[in-house]
């Protein structure tokens, strides 16, 4: 069945962005830039999920959220804030406590994001799914290398199972990295590889596992009783043959593959020590074909190639070859991936295993049409660091003093800075946090949340600090502060007399309705709507009294002041204008309603009466806006 989304949010452009995004990928949409109204909706209609503006002129996300907190109907409905002007993860927890928001969306954002988040709401955050399993779906040819992709991007924590005919494998994974693999294949036991790797050989093997199996211990402890390992070339060992069991999955075309989400599974495991996107590099680089290259590869063809502008992406630690790393240095996004591709005819298979391994780990960019300027090359990252105390003290001091503080300072800029300096500094904190550094560096699991918050804060940092508008924004915040919002119930009460106003409007009772419609006034005075249909029915309820039609007058002038856009406005005040005899202001008036709606029907007939008027009259101009009328005709 299909989920049914409401967007609450007084942006138009961004609700349409998010509309058609969201319809693209086979939600039902409906959006509302009234947070009262959204609110109405989600109380009495069928929602899968909300996306709410957090600073909104009239109700704020927040309290549209506490109230929703407060109904059996919507108690559980995931709901998510837009929002640039949160400022840390801390903030962020105490706003989920606070008024029970489950996501958040930070602008500016990109269609990935919006993705991830659908994922971790329908997904991962479904309070009714079953969390145990996942559906077993068909491996294809690139299944395997997107999966771990994906599941590094996602952080998830559990157990990938894979089968291809009688061979099963289980990938652990911790976090989005992948830790240990199990396996039922033969051929990868410990034994038959170091024979295949003329560590030991056959003999020793066989007589290995007949005295692991009289005694009951592992076959490594075995080989080094025998005197045939080190206890460090047993680790290696051990190290390579999990590895290899992962890798090895890179050759099948075929099976199932299954992931169950999980918080605890087997320890003290023989880890793997290699990042997802080095592993996707190797996987590649061994077990595929050159048909399966050109298969992946082709349909992007004439796409230009960049470097990603996404940290998270981009500082991957992929262990490239030193052909791989200037490959990824030439994508600059002025060359298309055919064009990179001729000018290593020699070297063209290496070549498209590289592309092929940046393009499934996101550390290079897609896009059909040239840079007007080659984007910079952005430092790749320095190799893994050993933790020890002088490191730590400094990850811990650079930790308190970024968590502390507000974007411009956790980045190091002065509130001055622009997108420019933004970005530079960026670049270099990500590069220096990017978790990836850290893999395999003995890192405490303290110490890598610590990591990990600090990568995530100061990507949000930038996210509002690039772009001008979310950057102007949160100044306003840090020197005004939060922007004031108004009691929920007010703002019900006063669109609930809108509405009903409006409705009596329909049905000409008009003193009726310009007295819900003052109410709705009273209770929300900035709203230039409820001026003018207040004004209306005022005008309406008595148009003969030049009192009223003053005091009609002075209302639809100070909403036209709040909202020049609302043709409804304009047509009002033609139609008192003429009223009062002010034929030249009325004609304005009349014409303006049409440059706001050009479907304005009534005020194209007012146009056209005036029109019929004067050339009935003595010869004289036929008015400035006659083309409206030409043009509906």
């Amino acid at each position: 069945m299909r989920k049914n989304i409401l967007i609450i949010d007084d942006d138009r452009d961004l609700r349409d962005f998010l509309q058609q995004a969201l319809s693209a990928a086979g939600f039902n949409v409906e959006t509302t830039y009234r947070g009262a109204e959204g609110l109405r909706k989600l109380l009495t209609e069928d929602f899968h999920l909300a996306l709410i503006d957090i600073n909104m002129p009239e109700i704020s996300g927040p309290n549209i959220c506490r109230a929703l907190r407060k109904h059996d109907k919507t108690r559980n409905l995931p709901v998510v804030m837009v929002t640039a002007t949160l400022h840390s993860p801390k903030q962020i927890a105490e706003a989920k406590n606070e008024y029970g928001a489950d996501d958040f969306l930070f602008k500016p954002f990109t269609g990935i994001d919006l993705q991830q988040l659908l994922e971790r709401v329908f997904v991962q955050g479904d309070k009714n799914a079953d969390e145990s399993a996942s559906e077993a779906q068909n491996i294809s040819d690139y299944t395997l290398p997107v999966q771990l992709h994906k599941l590094y991007v996602k952080k998830a924590t559990g157990l990938l199972h894979l089968q291809s005919g009688e061979a099963k494998k289980i990938i652990y994974l911790k976090d989005g990295y992948p830790i240990f693999t199990r396996s039922n294949v033969l051929s990868e036991c410990l034994g038959r590889m170091l024979v295949k790797e003329n560590v030991i050989t056959q003999v020793d093997c066989d007589q290995s596992v007949e005295r692991s199996k009289e005694t009951g211990r592992l076959q490594g402890t075995v080989l080094i009783e025998m005197g045939l390992l080190t206890p460090q070339e047993l680790h290696a060992a051990l190290t390579r043959q999990v590895t290899e069991k992962l890798l090895s999955t890179f050759a099948w075309k075929s099976g199932t593959y299954q992931f169950v989400p999980g918080k605890d599974f087997k320890k003290n495991v023989t880890q793997i020590k290699l990042t997802p996107a080095a592993l996707i590099m190797h996987g590649i680089e061994r077990y595929w074909s050159a048909k399966r290259l050109e298969d992946y590869l082709y349909p992007f063809n004439e796409d230009y190639l960049k470097q990603a502008t996404n940290p998270l992406y981009r500082f991957q630690d992929i262990e490239l070859s030193k052909r791989g790393a200037a490959i990824l240095k030439s994508c600059r996004g002025i060359k298309t991936l055919a064009q990179i591709l001729e000018q290593h005819p020699l070297a063209k298979r290496e070549v498209q295993k590289a592309l092929t391994a940046l393009l499934i780990s996101e550390m290079i960019e897609r896009q059909a049409t040239p840079e007007q300027v080659a984007v910079e090359d952005i430092p790749g990252v320095d190799s893994t660091q050993i933790i020890d105390d002088k490191l730590r003290r400094k990850i811990l001091d650079d930790y308190g003093r970024i968590m502390d503080a507000d974007y411009f300072e956790a980045l190091g800029l002065s509130r001055q800075s622009g997108p420019s300096e933004a970005r530079r500094a960026y670049y270099r904190l990500a590069k220096e946090y990017h978790p990836d550094r850290f893999l395999g560096s003995g890192l405490s699991a303290e110490m890598s949340n610590k990591i990990n918050q600090m990568f995530q804060y100061i990507t949000q940092a930038y996210t509002v600090l690039s772009d001008p508008d979310t950057c102007a924004d949160y100044l306003d915040e840090l020197v005004n502060g939060p922007k004031k919002s108004i009691d929920i119930h007010q703002v019900i009460e006063a669109e609930s007399a809108y509405q009903e106003g409006r409705a009596l409007l329909k049905v000409r009772r008009y003193a009726a309705a310009a007295k819900l419609l003052q109410r709705a006034i009273e209770l929300s005075p900035e709203e230039p709507e409820y001026m003018t249909h207040f004004a209306w029915a005022l005008f309406k309820s008595a148009p003969e009294k030049p009192g009223i039609q003053n005091q009609a007058l002075e209302v639809l002038l100070a909403s036209r002041e709040s909202n020049p856009s609302f043709d409804l406005t304009h047509l009002y005040l033609g139609h008192v204008y003429h009223v009062q005899g002010k034929e030249r202001q009325s004609e304005k008036s009349f014409e303006m309603a049409v440059q706001a709606n050009p479907d304005c029907t009534e005020a194209l007939r007012e146009l056209r009466l005036i029109n019929l008027r004067r050339e009935q009259a003595p010869p004289q101009s036929k008015g400035l806006f006659k083309k409206f009328i030409n043009k509906d005709n």
